[in-house]
């Protein structure tokens, strides 16, 4: 008898040890499975063309509990150019039927992707780490610790066609539809001040990776370099919005011009053919700068060179102030060329911006670059190459040029006051350097 309930106490006590030692396990399993939890990897466009832009959606599938996720492992997203989507700040879930069984699902990962070339992508490697809570026990006293459960998003391979030959010339990744738009702050303006170009591209497709066309201005505007600005609202794919560049520009001489119109090549994935977005041409009118207004707008320091040395009104009156001083400065340069040290000593009016202006000009001359006032900044720069000036001389050179311009132009009106002695060195320096080339000439 006694023997009988020890064994059953035995029995019993094994079954809770076996009992108590399988918990975890089938713990595991049970949330896993009550959960349904699971990522699906969509595309919005499994056959794309070279260029178009798709949509790279990763979803978080999951019942009941939504799991928190502690850390993720981004995708390898090679052969494409890619760029995450705006994530919100909290993610939302929605209620979904998947084989007749409720489940809830969050977007939690997007990527707005552009294939570079044709032929089979793979979109692969995204995975997350999720922690679930476990149920607590029927006493709802002790806490239980949470499940780490790491899920991997499924591969996706997308087949990415070639663009239809032929390519037309010019074409520079605009797919989806667009339309273009170049417009002008003003019509009518005076030299020196500035003008305001926008070329708009808007529409739905490629917005994010196109390139614009360039804006061509006459070779007598100064400008500055385009920029590019997006306006992209909402997330939506292909991206929808207008792409602007924006140019400010500063004529230099006074006429009438055209502004060339603009080309864009698309292509339309829908109806697989190409077309060409042409602009209107713009007529821009420039009047002479009135008198003491000159360069007022225009920026002391331009990004860009001078396309135009100097416009025909600043020749007219240079031309003016030069004559006056021509018999001076021929013979102080006379001087300089039997003694070149002499130079360091100027002061009065030798120094005034127009002495320098000149001497400077017949010292280009004398180096072997004719006629140096009537050429444009572009001719000057391979002029000075030419003749083999060292580099720092070459940049130097227009910058006292812009200097002594600013100088002689300006409406405050101090054109033959001397020059600062700091500009008076610089073109010092200048002489020493250009008279060298004279003598080994």
């Amino acid at each position: 008898m006694r023997r009988g309930v020890v064994r059953i106490l035995y029995r019993a006590l094994c079954m809770l040890v076996i009992a108590f030692t399988s918990v975890p396990p089938i713990a595991w399993a049970e949330v896993n499975q009550a959960n349904k939890l699971f990522i699906a990897s969509t595309v919005n466009n499994r056959l794309p063309y070279t260029g178009q832009e798709i949509l790279l959606t990763y979803t978080l599938y999951f019942k009941e509990v939504a799991p928190k996720i502690s850390n993720e492992t981004a995708p390898l997203l090679k052969g494409v150019w890619t760029k995450e989507t705006v994530p919100e700040r909290f993610i939302k879930s929605s209620q979904i039927s998947v084989k007749g069984e409720l489940l809830r699902y969050a977007v939690v990962k997007q990527f707005k992707l552009v294939p570079l070339q044709s032929g089979k992508i793979t979109l692969s490697g995204y995975s997350i780490l999720c922690n679930l809570p476990q149920d607590q026990g029927a006493s709802g006293f002790q806490e239980k610790p949470e499940t780490h459960v790491r899920i991997t998003a499924p591969d996706v391979v997308i087949s990415v066609r070639a663009l239809p030959e032929p390519v037309p010339a010019g074409f520079a990744g605009a797919i989806g539809t667009f339309k273009q738009d170049l417009v002008a702050d003003k019509l009518k303006l005076r030299t020196g001040e500035p003008l305001s170009l926008k070329l708009l591209l808007t529409g739905t497709g490629s917005l994010l990776t196109l390139k614009l066309p360039d804006i061509h201005l006459p070779a007598s505007f100064r400008q500055n370099p385009p920029e590019i600005t997006t306006s992209l609202p909402g997330n939506s794919v292909p991206s929808t919005g207008t792409i602007t560049a924006t140019i400010t520009a500063w004529p230099q001489s006074a006429g009438e011009y055209e502004i060339a119109p603009l080309r864009t090549v698309t292509f339309n994935p829908d109806t697989k053919q190409y077309s060409t977005l042409i602009s209107k041409p713009i007529s821009i009118s420039v009047a002479p700068a009135s008198e003491g207004t000159a360069n007022k707008a225009e920026p002391r320091s331009s990004v860009t060179e001078k396309t135009s040395f100097m416009s025909p009104l600043l020749i007219v009156t240079a031309l003016a102030l030069l004559f006056l001083m021509t018999r001076a400065t021929t013979i102080l340069l006379r001087r300089k060329q039997l003694n070149p040290e002499k130079g360091k000593g100027q002061t009065g009016s030798d120094t005034t911006a127009g002495n320098l202006k000149l001497e400077l000009f017949l010292l280009l001359e004398k180096a072997g670059i004719k006629s140096p006032g009537g050429l444009t900044r572009v001719e000057l720069k391979n002029a000075l190459q030419e003749i083999g000036l060292p580099l720092d001389v070459q940049a130097e050179i227009p910058a006292v040029l812009d200097s002594l311009d600013r100088i002689l132009y300006s409406p405050t009106g101090k054109k033959e006051a001397s020059a600062p002695d700091s500009l008076v060195e610089r073109v010092n320096s200048l002489r020493k350097a250009l008279s060298a080339i004279g003598i080994a000439r």
